[in-house]
């Protein structure tokens, strides 16, 4: 590979951890955002005999962003639910690699039909300018930002679905049998964040 080569595949590198960094980061938020959220509110009710106003919509709407990044995270580290019999069926290495170029590019291009819808949810939110009905912390918030979780969600899975199907496509073109790395789930990073 000539230096410019390297240059693209580095800067190529840097990008792809830097998304997954992202991605395990808005997961981290949501989390301890969520659980926080969630834990006031239990003790605000049941030991105090209160309530914030807010904090349920507040929290309901930041699960959102955890359930699409880990939807995502997911299907990055193909841990995503899958209900495969295929591997009593199908036995060869070849076999099962073209099955999950199959299901591969049937999740991509449901998931790139989607896209659109996606988008325009997101488009409608932003020209409606939709408020929280709550006033948590004195002042209502934007929806679009919670609404906006569903789109980055569902074209980061359309993007991992479609570099795995092509992964799985060089594969079976270049005979290449060996590749049973891409039948199983991804390693789980050395460090989280």
């Amino acid at each position: 590979m000539n230096s410019a080569g390297a240059g693209w595949a580095k800067a190529g590198h840097v990008l792809w951890n830097g998304l997954l960094r992202l991605q395990r980061l808005i997961m981290l938020a949501a989390i301890v955002f969520t659980t926080t959220a969630i834990m006031i509110e239990v003790v605000m009710r049941y030991i105090f005999s209160s309530s914030i106003i807010g904090v349920q919509e507040l929290a309901a709407y930041s699960a959102l962003w955890l359930y699409f990044s880990g939807a995502a995270y997911g299907t990055y580290t193909r841990v995503h639910i899958t209900a495969e019999l295929t591997h009593l069926v199908f036995r060869s290495p070849r076999q099962m690699l073209a099955l999950k170029f199959l299901t591969n590019l049937i999740s991509f291009g449901l998931l790139a039909y989607i896209v659109p819808w996606g988008w325009r949810y997101l488009e409608w939110g932003l020209t409606r300018h939709e408020q929280s009905s709550s006033t948590f912390l004195g002042s209502t918030y934007d929806i679009v930002f919670f609404q906006s979780a569903i789109f980055y969600g569902i074209v980061l899975m359309t993007f991992y679905f479609f570099v795995e199907t092509l992964q799985c496509l060089r594969a079976l073109l270049s005979g290449d049998d060996t590749r049973t790395d891409l039948l199983t789930d991804r390693p789980e990073a050395d460090t989280w964040i």
